[in-house]
């Protein structure tokens, strides 16, 4: 049997993952569970980077993909490298809280 990774649809996965991660974040600030927003957090910024990786190839399973995504960034269009590179400095920072939070 051979699995046959669908950029696409892995994208779309990274994306719904980040944007239910990022909904879970606004719910646990409302509640003032620090913890659980900074994981919920922590899992958006991580799977938005690897949607971004994953139109490339396939992610990393790590916590911290900046450097995946800072070395893909030439490939992006030029309009997009400034949001990106900001996106894998936050993914740094966040990485080490995976393990903190939960």
């Amino acid at each position: 049997m051979s699995f046959e990774l669908n950029p696409g649809e892995e994208v779309m996965y990274r994306l719904s993952l980040a944007r239910e991660h990022l909904e879970r974040a606004r719910k646990r600030l409302s509640i003032e569970d620090w913890a659980g927003v900074v994981e919920a957090a922590q899992l958006s910024a991580e799977n938005a980077a690897k949607a971004v990786i994953a139109h490339f190839h396939v992610p990393s399973w790590s916590h911290d993909p900046s450097r995946e995504l800072q070395e893909i960034v030439t490939q992006l269009p030029p309009t997009l490298v400034g949001e990106a590179l900001m996106l894998a400095t936050i993914v740094r920072e966040l990485a080490p809280e995976h393990g903190i939070s939960t």
